[in-house]
C-alpha cells in the first residue's frame, strides 16, 4: 500500500479548490450588484407611476392646445370676414364680432386650462428627474462593481486551474482504488473523504476514537484501507 500521505495531498487541494469556489460565489461584489439591482428596481417601481401621470397630463396638455390652436383659426377666419369688406350688413357684422369674441374667449380658457395642466406636471418632472439621477449613479456604482467582480472572478479563476493542475499530479500517485472510495465519501460527508488519524482522534470528524476500535483499526493490516469507526472517513494512519 503506497504511502496515503498523497491521498491527504489530493484532500489538501480539494479542499483549497472548494473554498475557492465558495469565494467566488460570495464575493463583497456580488452584493454590491444585487443591492444596486434592487435599488434600481425601486427607482423604476417609483418612477412608473409619476411616468404614466406625467404622460397623461401632456396628453390632455397637448388635447387642449390642438383645440384652442384649432379655435385660433378660426377666430382668424372670422376676423378676415369681419375686415375684408365681404360681409356689410349690420346685423351679420355684430354676428361676426360675437362669435370672434366667443372664439377668443374660449381660446383663452382652453390655453388657461392647458397653463394650469402644465404647472401640475412641474413637480412629476423635478421628481422623475431627482429620480434619473440617483438611479444615473446607482447604475454607475453596479457597473464599477460588475467590473471589480469580473477581476476577482479571474484572479480566483486561475488559482483553481493552478490548484486543478496539481490536483492531477497529486492524484497520479494514489492508487485507481483508493481514488474510487475516496470520491464517494468526499462527495457524502462535506467535502472530506480522507483524514488523518492523531493518536486517537479522527482529524476529519474531530472525534476520539473509543480505544476498543482504536486497537482494532490499529491492528489492521499496513496495507488495507481503513475508515473511521465514527464518520466513515479513509484514516491516514
Amino acid at each position: 500500500m503506497p504511502d496515503l500521505d498523497d491521498l491527504l495531498a489530493v484532500q489538501a487541494l480539494d479542499t483549497e479548490a472548494d473554498q475557492l469556489r465558495h469565494r467566488r460565489d460570495h464575493l463583497p461584489e456580488l452584493e454590491e450588484v444585487a443591492s444596486a439591482d434592487a435599488a434600481l428596481a425601486a427607482a423604476d417601481a417609483r418612477s412608473a407611476p409619476l411616468s404614466a401621470s406625467l404622460h397623461d397630463l401632456r396628453q390632455r396638455q397637448k388635447a387642449l392646445e390642438d383645440e384652442a390652436a384649432s379655435v385660433e383659426e378660426k377666430a382668424a377666419e372670422v376676423d378676415r370676414k369681419l375686415y375684408d369688406g365681404s360681409v356689410v350688413a349690420h346685423k351679420e357684422l355684430e354676428a361676426f364680432q360675437a362669435d370672434h369674441r366667443m372664439l377668443k374667449d374660449r381660446q383663452s380658457q382652453l390655453e388657461d386650462s392647458a397653463l394650469e395642466l402644465m404647472e401640475e406636471a412641474e413637480p412629476l418632472v423635478a421628481e422623475l428627474a431627482t429620480l434619473d439621477a440617483e438611479r444615473a449613479t446607482v447604475d454607475g456604482a453596479r457597473t464599477e462593481a460588475l467590473e471589480r467582480l469580473a477581476v476577482a472572478r479571474q484572479v480566483i479563476d486561475d488559482e483553481l486551474v493552478r490548484v486543478a493542475s496539481e490536483r492531477a499530479a497529486a492524484a497520479a500517485a494514489v492508487p485507481g482504488e483508493v481514488l474510487a472510495a475516496y470520491e464517494p465519501l468526499r462527495e457524502r460527508l462535506g467535502g472530506i473523504g480522507a483524514a488523518r488519524l492523531t493518536g486517537a482522534r479522527c482529524e476529519g470528524c474531530h472525534l476520539e476514537i473509543p480505544s476498543a476500535e482504536l486497537q482494532a483499526v490499529r491492528a489492521r493490516p499496513a496495507d488495507e484501507l481503513v475508515t473511521c469507526p465514527e464518520c466513515g472517513r479513509i484514516l491516514v494512519r
